[in-house]
């Protein structure tokens, strides 16, 4: 699996089949230089309701796959053939399994509507298991249910503090999920939210190799085997 982070919680994947896959497109971030003509996504995956998260997701015009409130109001925006999905469950599109995990955070959608609730996602491609938490707070399913039973090879947690977990607790994550890389991710975008990342990959020591890509850069990971940066 390839993957490349484009600043705040945005990432771009190509999986192992080929299919092209983002992850809260959030292309006005203010730090990617990519637009949305550099992109061509066969599926999007959005964890929740946030203008931040959801960016241009819908614009892209191909399905999205979010929790089922979420999927419907992209649905409405553009979006062409979403999937609903919710916690706990899979669904299998693009030959890529997809797995809806929990979030410790609020979904509310631009001017108040209800968006569900808010998720992360483990993306299969049969060799690599990718995590991306979505926006959360540490929360001990990390450590059963993300662990014991999906078993990601790779995470994408949040470092920011305030709205999410800071680096102290996105640390403990790592040694929770028991994941062989981690990517620190939703830090620095704005003044709230800022970090530095070498201070996580210093917390997490020796759990995992810490990648923390240059803004749309990335590197490849075949199974719990990281392989090169990007």
């Amino acid at each position: 699996m390839d993957v490349r982070w484009h600043g705040h919680s945005f990432f771009s994947l190509v999986c192992k089949n080929g299919t092209k896959i983002l992850i809260d497109p959030f292309i006005e971030n203010g730090l990617t230089r990519l637009r949305m003509p550099d992109f061509s996504p066969d599926l999007i995956l959005v964890t929740h309701g946030h203008d931040d998260h959801v960016g241009s997701a819908p614009e892209f015009g191909v399905p999205c796959i979010a929790t089922f409130e979420l999927a419907e109001h992209l649905e409405e925006r553009g979006a062409r053939g979403s999937i609903g999905m919710n916690v706990g469950g899979s669904h299998v599109a693009g030959g890529i399994r997809f797995w809806c995990t929990p979030a410790m955070h609020s979904s509310g959608l631009h001017g108040g509507k209800y968006g569900g609730v808010a998720s992360g996602f483990v993306v299969d491609d049969g060799e690599t298991r990718f995590y991306h938490a979505g926006d959360t707070g540490l929360f001990s399913d990390m450590r059963a249910v993300i662990h014991d039973l999906l078993k990601p090879h790779v995470a994408a947690l949040p470092i920011g503090d305030r709205y999410t977990m800071g680096p102290v607790h996105a640390a403990r994550a790592v040694e929770w999920l028991g994941v062989s890389t981690a990517v620190p991710m939703h830090y620095s975008t704005f003044e709230a939210i800022q970090q530095d990342p070498h201070d996580f990959e210093k917390l997490v020591g020796n759990a995992a190799r810490v990648v923390v890509p240059q803004v749309d850069g990335g590197f490849v990971q075949q199974g719990s085997r990281f392989v090169k940066m990007l």
